[in-house]
């Protein structure tokens, strides 16, 4: 450490020199020399043993130059003394915090570095066959069985590029302490950099744009809908958890030394990025579109089931006013005493409860519960027509008796004996 040998020179020189010996001049010069002579070794330091010496120095530059402090006051204005001999103590423990983490946990680190790199690399490819499966979507929608074989694959890709994301967030946050709020601000600025670097919140916002693109082109059937429906409450449960950790270290565009808007060219901490970052409500916006699409897609696909069929119910758009919809046929049906079959047999029994029962119980939607009651409630109208038709079957039955009695039941009447 060249820097550091200059600077014990200088430090070893100066008790032996009067203040009569040394010109005001000289005074600003050394001292203003010894400090940045030391920072240079503190950036320098690669242990802790090399710090633990530089923390002596720090204290024997503050000890010698201490006598002309209102001297340097007034040359180094607008800095102080103070200021000086603060910067230079924040600088060291700031160092001493990263050097100490490497030296503790460098093998770890150096494997998620690693890590992060191929992750990094397989979303990547994950990206571009995303981008051809959305091109072939669009070319074979004229061929259903090449469509639904299509949305298999994009399905898979996608949530594959979902797992990953997530799996490169938790690589950078598993060298750290569960508890982001207790970690230094080197770890905070280690952490808030390698987001950057990764792009962290724009490949985040990618995975919600694409499921929201995936629902635009894509002709969904009944089953489909549940994993659908997994996926971005996954996905939302995740985002709500990873926005905690953002918001722990401090990580937004401003506080990386980014302007809103720029490229990651500008000066900074967030110099190394190379995409724009993304602000965390513009992926609060997209996942919200996500659910908007998602729920309107989906109710408005249960509602067809009915109005193909000619069955008029209330129009619904979430699983209350479903619910009430259901209820309120079935209360009128009961009341009016009209035909049912349709709505039962080829509605509720064939579609409803045979395509749409999965998702449907998914508690985002209806639930398992209200679903099991509803299902009940509808079942009661069959009960009540096998009701009337059993009394019906009995009056057949008891007419028929009775016509059979009146017409084999009767004795004839005796003839009279002629006289």
């Amino acid at each position: 450490m060249r820097p550091l040998a200059s600077l014990m020179v200088v430090l070893l020189l100066l008790p032996h020199l009067s203040v009569g010996q040394v010109s005001d001049y000289d005074v600003k010069v050394n001292f203003e020399t010894a400090c940045k002579t030391l920072k240079a070794s503190i950036d320098d330091a690669k242990t802790t043993a090399a710090l633990d010496s530089l923390k002596f120095l720090i204290d024997s530059i503050e000890v010698q130059y201490s006598p002309r402090e209102r001297f340097l006051d007034k040359a180094l204005y607008p800095e102080t003394f103070a200021d000086k001999i603060a910067n230079l103590r924040s600088l060291f423990s700031l160092t001493y915090d990263r050097v100490y983490l490497i030296q503790d946990q460098g093998i770890r680190i150096e494997e998620l570095e690693g890590r992060i790199i191929l992750l990094s690399a397989r979303i990547d490819s994950l990206t571009a066959e995303r981008n051809r499966l959305f091109a072939e979507l669009q070319e074979s929608k004229a061929s259903l069985s090449k469509m639904r074989e299509t949305i298999r694959k994009l399905t898979a890709t996608l949530q594959a590029k979902d797992r990953l994301i997530f799996a490169l967030i938790d690589s950078i946050f598993l060298p750290y302490d569960k508890n982001l709020h207790q970690i230094t601000d080197v770890q905070k600025e280690a952490i808030a950099s390698k987001l950057l670097k990764a792009n962290v919140a724009a490949r985040v916002y990618d995975i919600a744009a694409d499921n929201v693109k995936f629902l635009e082109m894509t002709q969904l059937q009944p089953k489909d809908f549940a994993n659908l429906i997994d996926q971005h409450e996954q996905f939302g449960t995740k985002w709500s958890g990873l926005r905690e950790k953002i918001n722990a270290v401090s990580y937004t565009p401003e506080a990386m030394g980014e302007k809103p808007g720029d490229t990651g060219k500008g000066k900074g901490k967030g110099a190394a990025a190379k995409a724009t970052p993304i602000p965390q409500t513009h992926v609060d916006s997209v996942l919200l579109d996500w659910d908007a699409r998602l729920a309107a897609m989906f109710w408005g696909a249960v509602y067809k089931e009915f109005t193909d069929k000619g069955v008029k119910v209330l129009p619904f758009t979430d699983g209350k006013s479903f619910s009430t919809s259901i209820r309120a046929y079935v209360d009128s049906a009961k009341a009016t005493g009209e035909d049912t079959k349709l709505f039962i047999d080829e509605v509720w029994k064939a579609r409803i409860d045979k395509e749409w029962r999965e998702a449907l119980s998914r508690e985002s939607m209806l639930g398992k519960a209200e679903y099991a009651a509803l299902d009940k409630y509808v079942s009661t109208l069959a009960e009540e027509k096998l009701d009337m038709q059993f009394f019906l079957y009995i009056g057949i039955v008891v007419l028929l008796v009775a016509l059979a009695w009146w017409i084999f039941g009767r004795k004839p009447k005796a003839q009279q004996p002629v006289a």
